[in-house]
């Protein structure tokens, strides 16, 4: 009976990643471009065009640091998560969500 259950689970086609929003502060670091969280942790990811899309062009040409919210899947890659970037809406160049760039500024 379990023989008929895990091959019909192998020939099921795996679903496509869950897509999310993330809010952060996209911001550069090197030829990087990444998203830090509006969290405590200020989690960091790497962002990368998502297959066919061409998400990252707006990103490069914009000013950053910039406020926004990236719409991604998140992937494993290594020891970190990178996150493929479906699109950034709400792109606010000159803003952060972060506490400590706030009162840095405010100093």
């Amino acid at each position: 009976m379990i023989l008929p259950l895990i091959a019909l689970l192998a020939a099921t086609p795996q679903a496509e990643p869950s897509t999310d929003i993330f809010i952060g502060t996209i911001e550069r670091d090197g030829d990087a471009i990444v998203l830090r969280r509006c969290d405590l942790a200020e989690n960091r990811y790497t962002l990368v065009d998502a297959g066919g899309v061409q998400a990252m062009a707006k990103l490069r040409k914009a000013k950053l640091p910039a406020y926004g919210e990236v719409v991604a899947h998140a992937v494993e890659q290594g020891d970190g998560v990178i996150l493929q970037v479906e699109r950034v809406d709400k792109l606010t160049p000159g803003k952060s969500c972060h506490l400590a760039d706030v009162l840095g500024k405010a100093g």
